[in-house]
C-alpha cells in the first residue's frame, strides 16, 4: 500500500492501460470517463474495482480536485488475497466500496431507462397528435422518416429487479456490519467484489446503450435544422393561421413540446433560446390577416441552422456526381490545411483546382437559374457572396450572409449590379460583354479565333448571337480576372468565402447601391465634370449640322462575389462609343473605406477616359490633355524650375512607389485633390495643382469658398474666362436652334446647365 496525490485536472488513468492497481480515494472527487458515459467518484469510492477481473481500465479517470489515494498493487483477482493479508479489515472496505458503487451505476441505469421510456411515449405520442391535427386542419403533414421509424429502446440484458434490490440493500449497510456479514473471510469478500464488478460493468454497458437512444433520437424532437417535430408543429400553425384556422390546440401542443424539452436536459439552452425565440416572436394574429412578414402562397425560406449548404449549391448547380466527390474532397483538404494561406506549391495548386472548379460550379447554377426556378437561398448566397461552405464561414457569418441574401436587392440599381445581376444583363442582351485583359471586345475576340483557325468564318455569325456565348466570354474574361484582383491578396485568393476575410459583420461590410452611389455623389459633387463627356449633337432639319455638347453619363458599378479590399477600372466606356458608361468593379463585401476606393477608381477613369479620347496621341504634349501635360510635368520635373528641391525629392518619391507608372503618380494627386485640396488644404505643388485644375475643376460652390485664397485666384479667374468664352457660343447657337422652331431638349438643357456648375 502506498500514498498517491494527484493534482487537479490531472489525467490519473487512461481508458485500455493494463491493470496495475486499486485506488481507494481519501480525499477529492474524480471524474470516470466511459466512451458512452461519465460520472463522478467522490470519496470511500475505489478505482479499479469494476475491471478487476478484465484486466485493464475501462474509463478514463480525471481528478476534478486535488486527491489523495491509497494505492494497491493489483493485476487480477489472486492479488486481493495478498491485499486481504495485509489488514483483514480491508475485506470489508473493499466489499463495501463495490456495492457503493455497484449500488450508484444501477440506479444510474434507473434513471436514464426512465428517462428513455418516457421520450419515446412523449415523442410517439406528440407526433400521433401532430399527424391528427394535420388531418383536423385538411393540411398535408410533413414527411419526416426519422418520426415514422422511431421505436422504442432495445436493450439486451437488463438488470434485474433482485439485483437493484440487493445492491440498494447492501450499500446502506454500516462497515461494521459488512465486517461482521462477512467475517474477514476473503473468499466471502473476493466473491462479494467480483459479483458487484459483473453488475456495475452490466449496468454502465446498458446507461451507454441508453444514453445512444436518447442522443440519437433527441434531434427528432428539436434541432438546429427545421427537420424536428417541433418546427414541424411551428410550420403548421403558420400555415392554419394563414388559412385563419383556430391554432390554440396547435399552440398548446407547442407548449408542451417546450416544457418537455426545457425539463429533459437534452438540449443546450442557447439552442432552445434561439428556437423559441423564433417562435414567440411570431405574430400569428397578422398571420390570419394576411400581413405576416412571409408571403401568405409562398412563405419566405426560413433561416436553417446546420444543413449541408455545399450540397444544396452542387445539387441546384447539376454538378456531375464525379466532380462533386472530387471538389468536396479538395475542399476538406484545403479546410484541414493548418495554414490556408500558405504559398507552397501543394496549397498554390489546391487552390487552383478549387477556383477551377469554383467557377463551373458557378457557371453551371447560373445556367440553371435562368429555367426561372425556385432558387434556394444558400444558392443566392454562392452567387453573390462567393459563399459554399458554413464551416468555412461560421455559423454567425453564415445567418448574416443568409439574411443579406434575402434582402439582396439593395445592391441593386440603374448603374449597380451584383455579379449575378451583370451576368443577366450580359445574358440578355441588355449589355455587350466587356473587353478581355488584352483590350479585346467579344467581336474583336471571334476574329481573332478566326484568324488563328479556332473557328471558321461560318461560325463568326452565329458566336455573334450566341448568348451563352457571350456570357462564356464575360464570366471567363472580366468575371475571374476582377474577382481575383478585388480580393486584393493574389498571391492567396481563393474564390470560396473564407471566414478570416469577414471582419467585423457581414452586414457592415455590404456594399450596397446607396453606399456607392453616395460614395460616388461625394466626388461628383467636388469634381463636377468626372463623367461629362463631349458628344456631337445634331439637327439638319433645324440647320444644326454639328455642335458639341456636354453629357454626363454615369458609370456602371458592379459588385463581385468577394470579401475584398480593392477596385478596379475595369472599362472606361462600353466600346467605341463616347457615350456609354464606364465599369468599376468592387468587391461586395469589404472593410476598406468605400469612399477612398471611389476616389482612387474616379482618379483612374481620368486618366483612362482622356487616353481613350486623345488616342496615339495620349501623352503628346503638341496636344493639350489632361494625360499629356501630366506626362510630360512627370517626366521633366528635374528641369522645372517652377519646383522646388522638396516637391522634386517628392515626385521622386512617388515615381518609386508607383514604379514609374505616370497613371499611378496621378491617381495620388487626385486623391489628394478631391480629400484636401477641396477644403482649402495644400498637398499639391504649383504645376500639379495648375494642370488638375485645369481638367477637373471644382463646382461653383467650392470656387466660391476659395477664390479669396490667392493660391487658386489665377487659376480660377482664368478658368471662369474660358467657360464664359464656351457658355456665349452656347447661347447663342441655342438662340439661333430655337429661331429655326428647335426645342431644347432634356439633353440640351443638362448641356445647359452644365455651364452653370
Amino acid at each position: 500500500m502506498e500514498t498517491v496525490k494527484v493534482s487537479k485536472g490531472k489525467h490519473f488513468l487512461k481508458k485500455g492501460d493494463k491493470l496495475k492497481g486499486l485506488f481507494i480515494i481519501l480525499q477529492g472527487s474524480v471524474r470516470a470517463i466511459s466512451e458512452n458515459d461519465e460520472f463522478n467518484m467522490e470519496a470511500g469510492s475505489i478505482i479499479g474495482l469494476m475491471e478487476s477481473s478484465s484486466g485493464s481500465y475501462g474509463c478514463d479517470y480525471v481528478a476534478n480536485a486535488d486527491c489523495v489515494f491509497y494505492g494497491f498493487p493489483y493485476q487480477e483477482p489472486e492479488d486481493y488475497k495478498k491485499i486481504f493479508a495485509q489488514e483483514e479489515k480491508y475485506v470489508a472496505v473493499f466489499a463495501m466500496g463495490a456495492m457503493h458503487q455497484a449500488n450508484m451505476l444501477i440506479r444510474r441505469y434507473a434513471v436514464f431507462y426512465k428517462k428513455a421510456q418516457d421520450f419515446y411515449k412523449f415523442l410517439s405520442g406528440s407526433y400521433k397528435d401532430y399527424q391528427k391535427l394535420c388531418s383536423n386542419y385538411k393540411l398535408p403533414e410533413k414527411a419526416h422518416p426519422g418520426l415514422r421509424e422511431f421505436g422504442p429502446v432495445s436493450l439486451e440484458g437488463q438488470v434485474d429487479l433482485w439485483a437493484k434490490e440487493y445492491y440498494e440493500r447492501m450499500a446502506g449497510l454500516s462497515l461494521k456490519t459488512m465486517d461482521q456479514h462477512l467475517a474477514r473471510d476473503y473468499v466471502l469478500g473476493i466473491g462479494a467484489i467480483s459479483n458487484a464488478a459483473y453488475w456495475m460493468g452490466r449496468a454502465m454497458g446498458l446507461v451507454g446503450t441508453l444514453k445512444g437512444y436518447l442522443k440519437g433520437n433527441r434531434e427528432l424532437l428539436l434541432s438546429q435544422s427545421p427537420e424536428n417535430l417541433f418546427s414541424m408543429y411551428f410550420e403548421l400553425a403558420k400555415k392554419a393561421a394563414f388559412l385563419g384556422g383556430d391554432v390554440a390546440p396547435v399552440r398548446q401542443k407547442i407548449s408542451g413540446l417546450m416544457d418537455f424539452a426545457q425539463k429533459s436536459g437534452f438540449y443546450p439552452e442557447p439552442l432552445m433560446k434561439a428556437r423559441f425565440a423564433e417562435y414567440e416572436a411570431y405574430d400569428f394574429a397578422k398571420a390570419a390577416e394576411g400581413q405576416a412578414g412571409d408571403e401568405k402562397e409562398e412563405p419566405a425560406e426560413p433561416f436553417e441552422e446546420g444543413i449541408d449548404y455545399l450540397s444544396q449549391i452542387l445539387e441546384y448547380s447539376g454538378y456531375e456526381e464525379g466532380k462533386a466527390r472530387s471538389f468536396r474532397a479538395s475542399l476538406q483538404e484545403y479546410k484541414d490545411l493548418p495554414d490556408m494561406l500558405a504559398t507552397t506549391d501543394d496549397v498554390r495548386k489546391l487552390r487552383r483546382k478549387l477556383t477551377d472548379d469554383f467557377y463551373s460550379i458557378y457557371e453551371l447554377a447560373f445556367f440553371h437559374s435562368l429555367d426561372g426556378n425556385y432558387m434556394p437561398t444558400s444558392v443566392k448566397m454562392f452567387l453573390n457572396f462567393g459563399f459554399m461552405d458554413e464551416a468555412m464561414v461560421g455559423k454567425e457569418n453564415t445567418r448574416a450572409l443568409f439574411e443579406l441574401a434575402g434582402k439582396i436587392r439593395r445592391c441593386k440599381a440603374d448603374n449597380v449590379f451584383t455579379a449575378y445581376e451583370w451576368l443577366l444583363s450580359i445574358y440578355h442582351g441588355k449589355n455587350e460583354p466587356s473587353r478581355n485583359e488584352f483590350d479585346m471586345d467579344y467581336t474583336g475576340y471571334l476574329n481573332e479565333q478566326k484568324k488563328t483557325g479556332k473557328i471558321t468564318a461560318a461560325q463568326v455569325p452565329a458566336l455573334a448571337k450566341d448568348r451563352r456565348a457571350k456570357l462564356k466570354f464575360e464570366m471567363e474574361n472580366m468575371f475571374v480576372s476582377t474577382n481575383r484582383a478585388t480580393y486584393g491578396k493574389i498571391s492567396t485568393f481563393c474564390p470560396i468565402l473564407y471566414k478570416d476575410d469577414i471582419i467585423g459583420t457581414p452586414e457592415n461590410m455590404l456594399i450596397t447601391a446607396k453606399k456607392a452611389n453616395d460614395a460616388l455623389d461625394e466626388i461628383r459633387n467636388i469634381d463636377f465634370s468626372l463623367f461629362y463627356r463631349e458628344v456631337g449633337f445634331s439637327d439638319p432639319v433645324h440647320e444644326v449640322n454639328m455642335e458639341m455638347i456636354q453629357k454626363e453619363v454615369i458609370p456602371y458599378i458592379i459588385l463581385m462575389p468577394n470579401a475584398g479590399s480593392k477596385a478596379m477600372m475595369w472599362q472606361e466606356t462600353a466600346g467605341i462609343k463616347k457615350d456609354t458608361q464606364a465599369r468599376m468593379i468592387f468587391p461586395i463585401l469589404t472593410v476598406t473605406d468605400l469612399g477612398e476606393m471611389m476616389v482612387e477608381v474616379c482618379g483612374r477613369f481620368r486618366w483612362e477616359m482622356c487616353r481613350k479620347i486623345q488616342g496615339v496621341r495620349w501623352n503628346d504634349i503638341t496636344e493639350a490633355s489632361l494625360t499629356s501635360e501630366y506626362s510630360d510635368y512627370i517626366q521633366y520635373y528635374r528641369k522645372n524650375h517652377d519646383l522646388s528641391a522638396d516637391a522634386k525629392e517628392k515626385i521622386k518619391n512617388a515615381l518609386y512607389k508607383s514604379k514609374n507608372n505616370y497613371r499611378e503618380v496621378f491617381v495620388k494627386d487626385y486623391q489628394s485633390w478631391i480629400r484636401y485640396e477641396s477644403k482649402g488644404s495644400f498637398r499639391l505643388n504649383k504645376v500639379a495643382r495648375d494642370i488638375i485644375f485645369r481638367y477637373c475643376p471644382f463646382n461653383k460652390s467650392i470656387r466660391s469658398e476659395l477664390k479669396a485664397n490667392p493660391m487658386y485666384r489665377e487659376m480660377f479667374e482664368k478658368y471662369e474666362i474660358l467657360k464664359d468664352r464656351k457658355a456665349r457660343h452656347m447661347v447663342l447657337w441655342y438662340d439661333k436652334y430655337q429661331k429655326k422652331g428647335g426645342e431644347i431638349t432634356e439633353e440640351l438643357q443638362a448641356n445647359k446647365d452644365f455651364y452653370d456648375m
